[in-house]
């Protein structure tokens, strides 16, 4: 058949779906637009999101505080947020389905200053601009957004109904569903039910201007090997359309223990497995992915604080070693080997180990004085050589 036969029937329509010659290079000319962030650098107004954590490690609570910032005037609060400045206040709307009504309160009351009088007078200046609703607390209680209908998925008669009363609000700067698994009567595990919530919420965006995020959880297994972004993102659960879908994915996880070890010599103060927490955003179509943020839980409240530049500026305090210092620990490392006891450059050696004795007798991080040992070594200023009384083991030399 040749190309002059080709004939394509299409139904009559009274308007075209698209108009390609109305979509040249033109409209492209000049600056484009700046992003409309809700937080500066690191989130964009009106995406579709997902903040993804094991459970306990506190996504809830920090979106909660994050809907208080966002919906807060000046002064009310600090207007940062997840390592960016919220540039303005607007409206939010909270839907969570697993924490009740008294839950909620307590949370807020730790948010917005101790003692009831007090809290009560911040939270008047939120009014018209905070909604939460907890679902096990309302009279018809938790019903599905997403079902499986026949073997077919469709977003429900609630979630319109949904849509309609933040389209009725007006200025809503952030929706937030808590969490993913409780307002979806849908197997997440098939993309054919991420690609329909998505596409709806994407929708609801689109139409009010608002963010959507939803929180979901992380797969339990391998959970505490997750020791980066990627690592993260790979660990949530479900199918990648749940990711691949959404346009914003923050990613929460435990900081690995010689983390924690680190930053626990520096702040003098232990650090329990979910106390020091990393974020990271692991997926965004808008805006380059920022590095990791490093949260310590408030023991009073249990929010987790962003304390990224705190913790730098301390780790690095300890991170380095004088002139003297250095001298010190090579003339230390050649009087170990002169008596036949050595230092060795493994820590399974434990107290052997060169890392030991350094932190013991300066200001020094554990991955600072790997580091130190780890360069020594490659520049030859320390040798490994066989040990002079344990056969088969090793220990360290000064070579000057």
């Amino acid at each position: 058949m040749q190309d002059d036969d080709w004939v394509f029937d299409s139904p009559e329509s009274t308007s075209s779906w698209i108009s390609i010659k109305d979509w040249g290079i033109e409209k492209f000319y000049g600056d484009a637009k700046d992003v409309d962030w809700l937080i500066e650098g690191v989130l964009p107004r009106a995406v579709p999101g997902l903040i993804a954590g094991m459970g306990a490690v506190g996504k809830s609570f920090l979106l909660l505080d994050l809907a208080v910032r966002l919906a807060a005037p000046v002064g009310i609060s600090p207007q940062y947020a997840l390592g960016g400045r919220i540039p303005k206040r607007g409206k939010v709307v909270f839907i969570t389905a697993e924490d009740s009504k008294d839950a909620i309160h307590r949370r807020l009351n730790k948010l917005l200053v101790s003692g009831e009088l007090e809290s009560d007078l911040q939270k008047v200046k939120l009014l018209d601009h905070f909604f939460v609703v907890p679902l096990s607390d309302t009279a018809t209680g938790l019903r599905p957004l997403l079902v499986n209908d026949g073997g077919q998925y469709r977003m429900t008669d609630e979630w319109y109904e949904l849509c309609d009363q933040v389209l009725a609000l007006g200025d809503v700067a952030l929706v937030a569903l808590d969490p993913l698994q409780a307002v979806v009567q849908a197997e997440m595990n098939d993309p054919a039910s991420a690609s329909v919530f998505w596409s709806a919420v994407g929708k609801l965006c689109a139409m009010s201007g608002a963010t959507v995020l939803v929180t979901h959880h992380v797969r339990k297994e391998g959970m505490r090997e997750i020791d980066s972004p990627m690592a993260c993102r790979l660990a949530i659960r479900g199918s990648t359309g749940i990711i691949d879908s959404a346009r914003w994915v923050l990613g929460l996880w435990s900081a690995q223990a010689n983390d924690r070890a680190a930053v626990e010599k520096v702040i003098g103060e232990p650090l329990g497995e979910l106390d020091m927490v990393n974020a990271a955003v692991v997926k965004s179509n808008d805006v380059p992915m920022a590095g990791v943020r490093s949260f310590i839980r408030d023991k009073q409240s249990g929010l987790l604080l962003d304390k990224t530049e705190q913790i730098s500026e301390e780790l690095e305090a300890h991170r380095h070693l004088s002139d003297e210092q250095m001298q010190e620990t090579f003339g230390a490392v050649s009087t170990r080997w002169r008596s036949d006891d050595p230092f060795s450059h493994h820590k399974a050696a434990k107290t052997r180990w060169l890392a030991t004795w350094m932190m013991a007798h300066f200001d020094l991080t554990e991955m600072a004085a790997k580091d130190y040992i780890s360069t020594w070594m490659a520049e030859g200023r320390l040798v490994k050589d066989a040990h002079p009384r344990i056969k088969g083991s090793f220990g360290l030399r000064y070579e000057p």
